[in-house]
């Protein structure tokens, strides 16, 4: 993997950017004053490529057979930090097909590493896609298949709610970009909350009109906020839904701990080549480790997006440290820790910077990619979106 700049002047990439921001709905380019859409790419050479999709595809199996396990499972089900009142749905819900996830892939030393998983709302469609959508660079291809994924998901069901939450711009761009897509595909489409979805004369309602499906944009750990929460525990699960609320099951970070319960001898195998060791966090057991070795450590809340609640030792001042180790030690249950792995920097003409490939998988097909770099070896909404170019062979 190496990083090139974008043959694009400055005033082609800004009116390119132009259409990202009002045609995709891309509105927030800029983070916290910083511009996060560079004219930078990741190159990926054909076999590279065909690896990053070979383990995607099979990773999104893998976890697949997990999450079947542990949703049949109640004792298993508890260790994952999710809230109880969801069980009795997500043990129904695990059997519905609809997937889009995405993963991250961090070049080490010994190949790509995935720390966790993107399975419950994972997000980058409109600068992925719109960027895609306009990038022309000769030499490389960009794959760009995400739109048709996401619509072929859809084909059966006329009109689809955009369940989301209502407070936060981001989750609506999101929506909207998926309502585009669908409306040009001959489907009608209805935004709203989760809390806005009813029950009518044998289908669901939003605002009064019929939905036959649903796109969702709203953490599953969130569900018991709702003021409908009895709506979703009786019929939730009867509801076709991309995500459906199972991949609570697939995103909850301490899945990474059962492994060893869940998986055969050969998908094990796999799931320990690219995933890095972890366990459920035991006070007792791992505080000495942790406070005398915090190079070696990250601590993991079991639910969190875009690095919010992903801790590495290595990079924290110690006092910060300590203090998020009393935190954790105060409510074990929702923590976990992972051993730190070689993030290996790539190098971009402005430095050095850690990046992660990303792609998309939907309905356990690779779908596109959403990659980013930042300075640090932690990604978080301050990374910056890079496309990822395919060398011609």
């Amino acid at each position: 993997m190496r990083a090139i700049d974008l043959p694009y002047t400055r005033g082609d990439w800004d009116a390119l950017l132009h259409q990202v921001r009002w045609r995709y709905h891309k509105w927030d380019i800029y983070v916290a004053g910083r511009h996060t859409l560079p004219p930078e790419a990741i190159v990926l050479s054909p076999s590279e490529h065909a690896e990053v999709v070979a383990i995607a595809e099979r990773l999104s199996r893998v976890i697949d057979v997990a999450a079947r396990r542990v949703a049949a499972a109640p004792h298993l089900l508890a260790q994952l930090d999710i809230p109880p009142v969801l069980y009795p749905l997500l043990r129904r819900a695990a059997e519905v097909p609809l997937q889009l996830a995405r993963y991250d892939l961090h070049p080490t030393p010994d190949g790509w590493m995935v720390p966790e998983f993107n399975e419950d709302v994972p997000g980058g469609f409109n600068e992925a896609v719109g960027i895609a959508d306009q990038l022309r660079v000769p030499g490389y291809t960009l794959p760009n298949l995400l739109r048709r994924a996401v619509t072929d998901a859809f084909a059966p069901y006329r009109r689809v709610a955009m369940l989301f939450a209502t407070g936060y711009s981001e989750d609506l761009q999101h929506c909207h970009i998926i309502e585009d897509w669908l409306t040009q595909a001959g489907h009608s489409a209805v935004r709203g909350s989760p809390a806005h979805l009813t029950r009518g004369w044998r289908h669901f309602t939003v605002h009064g009109g019929r939905v036959d499906a649903a796109f969702r944009y709203y953490p599953g750990e969130w569900l018991p906020r709702l003021p409908n929460l009895d709506l979703w525990l009786e019929r939730g699960d009867r509801l076709p839904m991309l995500n459906p609320i199972s991949a609570l099951i697939r995103q909850s970070k301490r899945l990474y701990a059962l492994w060893p319960e869940l998986l055969e001898a050969d998908d094990l195998a796999f799931i320990r080549r690219h995933t890095p060791h972890t366990r459920a966090f035991a006070p007792e057991e791992h505080l000495p480790e942790l406070r005398d070795h915090p190079d070696r450590w990250v601590l993991k809340q079991s639910f969190g997006r875009m690095g919010d609640s992903v801790y590495i030792g290595a990079i924290m001042k110690p006092e910060d440290w300590a203090k998020l180790l009393s935190e954790a030690a105060n409510k074990p249950q929702g923590w976990l820790v992972q051993r730190r792995f070689v993030h290996e920097p790539t190098a971009f003409s402005g430095g050095p910077r850690y990046a992660a490939v990303g792609p998309y998988v939907v309905n356990g097909r690779f779908a596109g990619y959403y990659s980013r770099a930042a300075p640090q070896p932690l990604l978080t909404h301050e990374a910056l979106h890079v496309a990822t170019l395919i060398e011609a062979p």
